[in-house]
């Protein structure tokens, strides 16, 4: 049997990383930026969190604030 485990090997969590990366380029792209766009962000970096990445989840939480304050009122 396969067994699951939430541990992240190295690899892994560099791709995670850059998927992530690549989600927060395209949002800081945009202008207006949606609100489905922010909240997607803010449920990749609690999945880092989730996943034990903590500090690739704190290097994101300064950019989710700039787009957050970018947020149509």
């Amino acid at each position: 049997p396969k067994v699951v485990s939430n541990t992240i090997k190295p690899g892994e969590g560099k791709w995670l990383v850059e998927k992530i990366e690549y989600f927060f380029k395209q949002a800081e792209s945009m202008n207006p930026l949606p609100q489905p766009q922010l909240d997607r962000l803010y449920v990749l970096v609690g999945a880092l969190k989730v996943l034990g990445l903590d500090g690739a989840a704190q290097s994101f939480v300064p950019r989710l604030s700039d787009l957050k304050n970018r947020l149509p009122n």
